[in-house]
């Protein structure tokens, strides 16, 4: 009889096990979107600032408008057309500084094969979730430290110098009062693919952005929540945080709501106290030193999952429809 009763609780366990699989997993097979990467970066530098006009020309063949974007946007030199483009061109691909900065973005990434692949799968699962077929192109550049993450309804572009590593010779040289380390620790090559997810969903979303706390930091939770269900990612490196800070964070949770609450902050839309919540930093300001910076988005995906949990039947265009109350509701901290 005992026996029978460890095969029936073995079977049992093995049926909950196999239906437990990830209720936003999807069959991407029939979607019709195989990116690859384009060197934009390698276009320009190893023409060792011998690009003339004629070639910027026959360059928009392959990259579009993304062209004129990197360099007018991006990299604040004249647009394709202007004749002293190639002179400025030949400035920046011929500095000492910025050819080592290449030569490692070429070592780092000989290519882009593993980022495309979890890029593409994220990207593709989201054209099911959200019925939308227009998927942008991704395309890498160096843009010698200005721009990271570039998204637009077309391209998704990408500044690989900002994921080298922090050990990197050239980002170990860049000047502190600019690139502090807290900053410097988050060019790591894994949150490149999730990076570039989550500021084209930022970019996609961003009329839903709201203007109190709660607001920012239900949507910003929305957005990581979503990344996260589209990408296979750790905590840590969805919110580009050391396992430290997250595991702080986890410990704090009670204390950094209570902080919000006595200092009547979930409302406020004090864009000061906003921010301090909200944006990157050594530490989030009126938090002990080791929290991470921004600890206001992690506590956003924390409400944004604790409502998730608690309407399992909901999908990923109902949470983006939830109302900031209708999620703080479900909201337990601590617990």
């Amino acid at each position: 009889m005992k026996r029978i009763l460890q095969i029936a609780l073995y079977s049992l366990f093995f049926f909950f096990m196999s239906c437990s699989v990830d209720r936003f997993e999807v069959d991407t097979s029939n979607v019709d979107y195989n990116p690859t990467f384009l060197r934009l970066d390698r276009a320009i530098f190893d023409e060792q600032g011998k690009l003339n006009q004629e070639d910027l020309k026959t360059m928009t063949e392959s990259y579009g408008d993304f062209l004129s974007v990197y360099m007018v946007d991006i990299m604040q030199m004249p647009p394709p057309d202007n004749p002293m483009l190639p002179e400025f061109l030949s400035r920046f691909t011929g500095d000492p500084t910025w050819r080592k900065l290449q030569a490692s973005i070429d070592q780092t990434y000989p290519d882009l094969s593993v980022q495309e692949t979890k890029l593409s799968n994220a990207l593709k699962a989201y054209s099911i979730h959200f019925d939308e077929s227009d998927l942008p192109k991704p395309v890498a550049y160096n843009s010698g430290f200005n721009v990271g993450i570039y998204p637009s309804e077309d391209w998704l572009g990408v500044g690989l110098e900002w994921y080298l590593s922090p050990e990197n010779e050239v980002v170990k040289q860049l000047p502190p009062d600019l690139f502090p380390q807290y900053k410097r620790d988050k060019m790591k090559p894994q949150f490149l693919a999730v990076n570039a997810l989550k500021g084209w969903l930022f970019f996609k979303n961003q009329d839903l952005s709201g203007e109190d706390m709660l607001s920012s930091m239900v949507f910003n939770g929305k957005m990581l929540y979503i990344a996260n269900a589209l990408m296979e990612v750790t905590d840590a490196d969805l919110l580009n945080f050391t396992e430290d800070q997250l595991k702080w964070a986890e410990g704090a949770e009670y204390k950094i709501w209570s902080f919000l609450v006595e200092n009547d902050l979930v409302f406020t839309k004090d864009l000061r106290q906003i921010n301090k919540m909200m944006n990157d930093g050594p530490f989030t300001p009126g938090m002990p030193a080791e929290s991470p910076g921004g600890v206001g988005n992690w506590l956003g995906l924390q409400m944004v999952e604790a409502f998730m949990n608690e309407n399992e039947n909901l999908t990923l265009q109902d949470l983006l429809a939830a109302g900031d109350r209708q999620i703080l509701e479900t909201y337990k901290p601590g617990r």
